[in-house]
């Protein structure tokens, strides 16, 4: 009994490694329904606000250097938007590219942007493993912009 327990239990740092690769590296776009900010004011800025846009990206490494799935954030020309999607062995998650793939899909709403916050935060695996070897081997850091988009016809009209 006391072989099986210690069987399954040296596996479960192998296990939770191939977990976090699965879902390492992702990129998305998320963004509000169109009538949800109707009647919110934000303070500082001229027009009314149509949009809430969260962009978010991760990046999932190898002894906290090496890149080994990231989140990949590309514009679709003909569909004006962003899609996520994966890269693996390279570190696609900066904040440049969130800063970017924003101001692209602002621009391609004819939109000025408000309220815009930046959240940078890492994660160590220390304690997914009674040893803590997935907190050397393994982290991630994710990295995410949110803002509201204020259509620039109304902005003008209101200034």
């Amino acid at each position: 009994m006391r072989n099986t327990i210690h069987k399954i239990t040296s596996r479960l740092p192998v296990a939770a490694a191939a977990l976090l690769l699965l879902f390492g590296g992702c990129a998305s776009l998320t963004c509000s329904t169109p009538g949800m900010l109707d009647g919110i004011t934000i303070k500082d800025s001229f027009g009314e606000p149509s949009q809430v846009v969260v962009i978010q990206t991760s990046v999932f490494y190898l002894f906290w250097s090496l890149p080994i799935a990231s989140g990949d954030l590309s514009w679709n020309e003909e569909k004006q938007n962003i899609e996520g999607g994966v890269t693996f062995f390279e570190d696609q998650a900066g904040v440049e590219e969130i800063q970017t793939a924003l101001m692209k899909y602002a621009e391609s709403r004819n939109c000025d942007l408000a309220d815009v916050n930046f959240n940078d935060a890492d994660t160590s695996y220390g304690d997914v493993s009674y040893e803590g070897a997935l907190g050397v081997l393994f982290g991630s850091s994710d990295l995410s912009v949110s803002a509201v988009l204020i259509p620039r016809t109304t902005a003008a009209n209101n200034q």
